[in-house]
C-alpha cells in the first residue's frame, strides 16, 4: 500500500523543497507525481532544454526515500509554441476557436504539436528515464478533460478522411453503403468530400448530422487520443526499460474508451473526486472505482485523491474532519494499491487557486496534514496484510462505448442515459455488500457468474457471439431496454428486436414506447408475487419465444398485462431480457433475485450509509466496512474476525464510529 501525493516543485522557491520533503515523509508519503504541466520551465525557448531543476527535485526527494512518478508534460503547451504554429488551438463544432489558456487544448492531429511533443518526451527521458529515483511515468493528464477529445479543425477532418479511408478499405462506396447516405442526398463521391460533423441548421452537437458519420467520428476521436498516448509509450518503453507507465483517468468518463487506451499502459490510475457526496451520509459513487478495476481487470491506483475542497471560481464543501482518510479507504477496499492526494498545497495563482491540497496556501501543516499522516501509519502498519490482495467480483457491468455514443446522438428517450444506467445497477448491487466489475464485451466475460448489460444498443455479429457463448456456457445476462437496435454502422437493424440478440433473448419486441413525456402517466410493473413497482421512461413491450417466460408485466396504459421482462433457459445459462427502467426499490428487488440466482451472497438491511467490500488473497480475507455518516452507527459483521485498525476481536452488531471503518480479517 503506497501513499502519494502531486508535487509541483516549480511553483515553489527551491530552498522550500526540504521542507516539503520533510513533511511528506514524516506523513508516510512515499510516491510524488511532478512534472505534468511544466513544459515551459523544461523547454522555456523552442529547442533550449532545461532539466537540471527537475533532477535536483528528484534527486532531493529521494534523499527522503520519495520516489518519482514522471509526467510527460503535454498537455499544457507553452505560449512561444502557440505563436510559433497560430492555428495549434482546437476548434469548436461551431467554427469558433479554442484560445490558448486552458489545458489540452492543442490539436492533437497538428503536425507541429505532434513533432514537438514527441520531441518534448524524448528529450525528458533522456536526462532522467534512467534515474534510479524514478519508477514510474504517467503519459500526460487526463485524457479529454473539459470536452477537449473531440477537434472540429481542417486538421482533424484531413485526418477523419485518412481514418475513413483506412476503415473502408478506400472504398467510397462501401461507406455510403454502410451509413446510407441517400438519406437527403448526402452520398459522397470521393472521401476529400466528408467533413467533420459541425453544427447544421437549427442544430447544435452534431444534432442534425448523420448519426452514422457522428458515430465514427467519436470513435475516430477516441482513437487519435489512444494514438497520441501509444507514440509517449514507445518512445519511454526505448528509453526508460523497467519503470511502469500509466495514465490518470476520470472514472466514467464519456469521450475516449478508456478500455483502448488502458490496453497500452501497464496499470490504470485514476482522478477521484468524491465532493459530491459530502454532506449526504451516502457511500461516494462505487462505479467509478469498479469501472477502473474493470478496464484491465486488476487493481489500480488512484493519481489523484480528493483533499481539500475543490473548485475552480468557487469550491466545494469542505470535507469533514475523517472524510479525506474515509475516502482514501474506500479507494483501497475496491482496488486501489496507491491512493495519491491532489495536491501537495494549494497553490497561490492560476485557475486552481480554490483547488485545496493537503496544506493550505500559506504552507502550514494542519488538520488535513494531519489526517493525511494518520492514513499514513495505517497503510505502512497494514502493508503487509494487505498487499497483494485483490476484488474478486462475480458480477460485471458491460460498459460499451458503441453504445454509449450512438445513445448520445440519439438517445431515443429524455433521461435514457447508459452511464447513468451503469451508475444505478453498480449502486444496487453496492447497497447489497456486492462489487461489480466495470468491463467490456472485449474482456474476459467467464469470470462472473452475471452479466449486466444497461443497454446493448448497438451490437456487432461478434459482440453477439461473444454474449450468446457466455449465457450458453453457464452465465447469467440481463440485457436492457433498447437492445440490438443497430448495427455496427448505427443503422436500424431489418430485424424483429431484439435483432442479434433475439435467439438468447428468448423474445422478440412488439411495440415499444417512450411515456416518460406524457403528462400525468406513471406507469407500473407487476411481478409473479403481485407485487407492483414503479417503471420509468420508457417500454419494450415483448413476445415470449420458446422456454422464455414472464418475469414482469405492464401494470398500465395500453399494453397493461403484456410482457416487461422475460427470463429465458440458453444453453447452459440464463438470459433475462428487462424492457423497461426500475426505480431504486425495483432495482433493488432485481438484484437480489438475481443474486439468488447465481449463487452470490447479498447483505440485507445494510445501513444507507455502510458500504461494505471485500479484497481476499490465498489464506485471507478481509472485509472493509465503511461508514459514510458522521455519526456512529451498528452493522451485523458478515463473518468474525479481528478489526486491523483497532486490532480488536469483532463480531455479530459492532458499531463504527462516524466517517470511520473495520478492516475485519475473517476467521477460517
Amino acid at each position: 500500500m503506497i501513499l502519494g501525493v502531486a508535487y509541483y516543485p516549480e511553483h515553489w522557491p527551491e530552498e522550500r523543497w526540504e521542507t516539503d520533503a520533510r513533511l511528506m515523509r514524516e506523513a508516510g508519503i512515499t510516491r510524488v507525481r511532478i512534472g505534468e504541466f511544466a513544459w515551459h520551465r523544461m523547454e522555456p525557448k523552442d529547442g533550449a532544454f532545461q532539466f537540471d531543476w527537475l533532477k535536483r527535485a528528484v534527486e532531493l526527494l529521494g534523499r527522503h526515500g520519495i520516489k518519482t512518478i514522471l509526467g510527460t508534460p503535454t498537455p499544457t503547451y507553452p505560449a512561444w509554441l502557440h505563436m510559433k504554429h497560430p492555428d495549434i488551438h482546437q476548434v469548436n463544432s461551431n467554427g469558433t476557436i479554442r484560445e490558448f489558456g486552458m489545458r489540452q487544448d492543442a490539436c492533437k492531429n497538428h503536425p507541429g504539436y505532434r513533432d514537438y511533443a514527441r520531441r518534448i518526451v524524448t528529450r525528458l527521458a533522456d536526462a532522467l528515464g534512467k534515474h534510479p529515483d524514478v519508477v514510474a511515468w504517467q503519459t500526460d493528464n487526463e485524457f479529454g478533460c473539459h470536452g477537449t477529445a473531440r477537434c472540429w479543425c481542417s486538421y482533424c477532418r484531413k485526418a477523419f478522411q485518412e481514418w475513413l479511408r483506412k476503415r473502408f478499405s478506400n472504398d467510397i462506396r462501401a461507406l455510403n453503403t454502410a451509413w446510407g447516405t441517400f438519406f437527403w442526398s448526402q452520398d459522397y463521391n470521393s472521401f476529400d468530400e466528408i467533413g467533420v460533423p459541425r453544427d447544421t441548421a437549427g442544430c447544435a452537437g452534431n444534432d442534425g448530422q448523420n448519426p452514422a458519420l457522428v458515430l465514427d467520428f467519436y470513435r475516430f476521436s477516441s482513437d487519435v487520443q489512444v494514438e497520441f498516448q501509444r507514440e509517449q509509450i514507445k518512445i519511454l518503453r526505448a528509453k526508460s526499460p523497467g519503470r511502469l507507465i500509466t495514465h490518470n483517468l476520470m472514472g466514467a468518463h464519456r469521450t475516449v474508451n478508456y478500455f483502448h487506451l488502458a490496453a497500452d499502459i501497464d496499470v490504470v490510475s485514476w482522478d477521484n473526486y468524491p465532493f459530491s457526496s459530502n454532506g449526504t451520509n451516502l457511500p461516494p459513487n462505487s462505479m467509478h472505482h469498479d469501472l477502473m478495476r474493470g478496464c484491465k481487470q486488476k487493481n489500480v491506483w488512484v493519481m489523484e485523491q480528493g483533499s481539500g475542497q475543490g473548485g475552480w471560481g468557487s469550491y466545494n464543501a469542505t470535507p469533514q474532519p475523517g472524510q479525506m482518510r474515509l475516502w482514501a479507504w474506500q479507494a483501497v477496499a475496491r482496488g486501489a494499491d496507491m491512493v495519491s492526494f491532489f495536491r501537495w498545497r494549494s497553490c497561490r495563482w492560476g485557475r486552481e487557486q480554490y483547488w485545496h491540497g493537503l496544506l493550505y496556501h500559506h504552507g502550514q501543516p494542519q488538520r488535513r496534514y494531519q489526517e493525511a499522516k494518520a492514513l499514513g501509519a495505517e497503510l505502512a502498519a497494514l502493508s503487509k496484510e494487505l498487499d497483494g490482495t485483490t476484488v474478486e467480483s462475480q458480477v460485471g457491468i458491460l460498459f460499451d462505448y458503441d453504445s454509449i455514443w450512438a445513445l448520445e446522438t440519439q438517445p431515443c428517450a429524455q433521461g435514457f442515459d447508459y452511464i447513468a444506467l451503469c451508475r444505478e445497477y453498480a449502486q444496487a448491487f453496492a447497497r447489497l455488500g456486492v462489487t461489480a466489475d466495470g468491463v467490456s464485451l472485449d474482456s474476459d466475460l467467464s469470470r462472473y457468474d452475471l452479466l449486466i448489460a444497461p443497454s446493448m444498443h448497438l451490437i456487432t455479429p461478434e459482440g453477439a457471439e461473444r454474449l450468446k457463448a457466455y449465457v450458453h456456457n453457464g452465465g447469467t445476462l440481463l440485457l436492457g431496454p433498447r437492445s440490438g437496435v443497430k448495427d455496427t454502422e448505427d443503422a436500424v437493424v431489418d430485424a424483429l428486436l431484439p435483432g442479434l440478440l433475439r435467439e438468447p433473448a428468448g423474445c422478440h419486441v412488439e411495440d415499444y414506447d417512450n411515456f416518460g413525456m406524457v403528462k400525468n402517466l406513471t406507469m407500473h410493473v407487476r411481478d409473479e408475487d403481485d407485487r407492483v413497482w414503479p417503471a420509468r421512461i420508457m417500454a419494450d413491450v415483448l413476445v415470449p419465444e420458446g422456454k422464455a417466460r414472464t418475469l414482469l408485466t405492464y401494470a398500465g396504459h395500453y399494453y397493461a398485462g403484456k410482457p416487461a421482462a422475460v427470463e429465458n433457459p440458453y444453453g447452459n445459462g440464463v438470459c433475462i431480457y428487462l424492457g423497461t427502467l426500475l426505480d431504486e426499490s425495483g432495482l433493488r428487488m432485481l438484484a437480489e433475485r438475481l443474486l439468488r440466482r447465481v449463487h452470490v451472497s447479498a447483505i440485507s438491511g445494510l445501513p444507507e450509509c455502510v458500504e461494505v467490500v471485500c479484497r481476499v488473497k490465498p489464506g485471507g480475507t478481509y472485509t472493509f466496512y465503511l461508514n459514510h455518516s458522521a455519526h456512529p452507527v451498528a452493522v451485523d459483521l458478515v463473518r468474525p474476525g479481528v478489526d486491523l485498525i483497532s486490532g480488536k476481536e469483532t463480531t455479530g452488531k459492532t458499531e463504527i464510529a462516524g466517517f470511520n471503518l473495520l478492516i475485519v480479517k475473517e476467521r477460517g
